[in-house]
C-alpha cells in the first residue's frame, strides 16, 4: 500500500470535484478500486468504470436516436472503428465500402463515410460541373437515338438527354422572348444559346447528373471537408457546413476496442478508473479529500475507538465526525470499509481518509 499515491489521488479528485469535472480517472490499482467503490457506495461518485487512456463509452450517457451521428464523447473520436475514422479511410486512403467491412467497421460507421465521401449537387454546381453537363446538352440534344448509339453514347447518357430534353429548354426560352415581345429570328444564335444556358443553369442538375459528368471527381477530397465541412441531419433539422476532423490511424485509440473488464499483460499499465463526479444545485457533493495516515505516521484505531468517532467524540489524534455526509475510509484485514461499517462489525484498522 503507497500512502503517497493515495494522497495524491485524494488530492487530484479533491480540485477535480471542485473545478466541475463531470468525469476524471485515477490509477487502477486494488486499494483506488476499493476506494472509488466505496465513495460510489456512499453517494460520492455516479460512476465507476475501468477503461483505458481514454473513457469507455459506457461513461457518457447513451445518444439520441436521430443524433447518433454527432460524435460529442472523446472516446468516440479516439475509436479505431469510429465513423470518423471510416470516412478517413474513404477519402484519404480511397477505400471503398466493401473494404471498410472487410476491416471489420460497423455498419453505421461504413454508412456515414458513404454519406460523406461524395461531393453534394451545390458542391458539384460550385465546381462546374453543371457547364459540362449544358456543353453536353447543347451539343447531342437534338441529335435521335439512332445517332447517340451510333457515336458510342451508352444509356445513362441517352436517359440523361431524354430527362434534360432541350427541346423543353427551348421551349421555355421561346415563352419568355414571347413575353418580352421579342421574335427569337430578332436575336442572333449566340443570345439564344446564351437564353437557353442560362434556363438550364437556373432550373439545375440532380445529384446523379452532375456525378455522371464529374465521374472519380464527384468523390470528396480533404480540401473539400476542410472548406465545406459535412451536412448534418438532426432533430429534423439539416445543419450544413459543420466542421469535422477525420480521424488518421496514428490517432486512434486501441484500447477503445476492449471492454471495460478486459485486461491484459499488454494494456494492464495503461488501465485506469474512470470516475463520475456528483454535483447537487451547484454545489460538489465531494469537497473535500484529506488524508488522516501519513507515510511518515500511520494512525491504527480499534473498533471502541472508531465508535467514538463515528459518535463526534476525539480518539487521541483522530478528530470526531461532525460535518454532514462527513465519511472516514479505514483500512481493516476485510477489506477498505467505511468507520460506521468497522464499528457494525467490530472490526479496526488504519485510518486512511476523512472525505466531506
Amino acid at each position: 500500500m503507497s500512502l503517497v499515491n493515495l494522497a495524491h489521488v485524494c488530492s487530484h479528485l479533491q480540485n477535480a470535484s471542485l473545478a466541475r469535472l463531470g468525469l476524471t480517472s485515477i490509477p487502477y490499482t486494488k486499494l483506488h478500486l476499493d476506494l472509488a467503490l466505496l465513495l460510489h457506495k456512499q453517494g460520492f461518485l455516479s460512476q465507476v468504470k475501468l477503461g483505458g487512456p481514454s473513457p469507455p463509452a459506457s461513461a457518457f450517457p447513451a445518444p439520441a436516436p436521430d443524433n447518433r451521428r454527432i460524435t460529442s464523447a472523446p472516446h468516440r473520436d479516439r475509436s479505431p472503428f469510429s465513423a470518423e475514422a471510416a470516412l478517413h479511410e474513404m477519402v484519404h486512403a480511397g477505400k471503398t465500402e466493401r473494404d471498410l467491412m472487410r476491416e471489420g467497421f460497423g455498419k453505421e460507421a461504413v454508412e456515414f463515410a458513404v454519406e460523406h465521401s461524395t461531393l453534394t449537387a451545390e458542391q458539384l454546381t460550385r465546381d462546374g460541373w453543371d457547364t459540362h453537363a449544358i456543353n453536353f446538352i447543347l451539343e447531342h440534344g437534338s441529335k435521335t437515338t439512332q445517332q447517340l448509339e451510333s457515336e458510342g453514347f451508352d444509356s445513362t447518357a441517352q436517359a440523361l438527354l431524354k430527362q434534360h430534353s432541350i427541346t423543353s429548354g427551348m421551349t421555355a426560352v421561346r415563352a419568355q422572348l414571347a413575353r418580352e415581345d421579342l421574335q427569337e429570328h430578332h436575336l442572333p444564335p449566340q443570345k439564344i444559346e446564351q437564353r437557353l444556358r442560362a434556363h438550364l443553369r437556373k432550373i439545375g442538375f440532380p445529384h446523379s447528373t452532375l456525378s455522371y459528368f464529374a465521374g472519380p471527381a464527384a468523390r470528396t477530397t480533404p480540401r473539400h471537408l476542410e472548406q465545406d465541412g459535412i451536412t448534418l441531419q438532426t432533430m429534423g433539422l439539416t445543419i450544413p457546413n459543420q466542421p469535422i476532423t477525420t480521424l488518421p490511424p496514428q490517432y486512434r485509440d486501441a484500447d477503445a476496442l476492449e471492454s471495460e473488464s478486459t485486461i491484459t499483460r499488454a494494456n494492464r499499465a495503461s488501465r485506469r478508473l474512470w470516475l463520475g463526479l456528483k454535483y447537487w444545485d451547484g454545489t460538489p457533493v465531494l469537497s473535500k479529500a484529506r488524508m488522516v495516515s501519513k507515510p511518515t505516521k500511520r494512525i491504527w484505531l480499534d473498533s471502541s475507538d472508531l465508535a467514538r468517532v463515528v459518535r463526534g467524540s476525539h480518539a487521541g489524534e483522530v478528530r470526531g465526525m461532525g460535518k454532514v455526509g462527513e465519511l472516514l475510509v479505514v483500512s481493516t484485514d476485510r477489506g477498505v470499509l467505511e468507520a460506521r461499517e468497522c464499528v457494525e462489525r467490530r472490526v479496526g484498522g488504519m485510518a486512511l481518509v476523512r472525505i466531506w
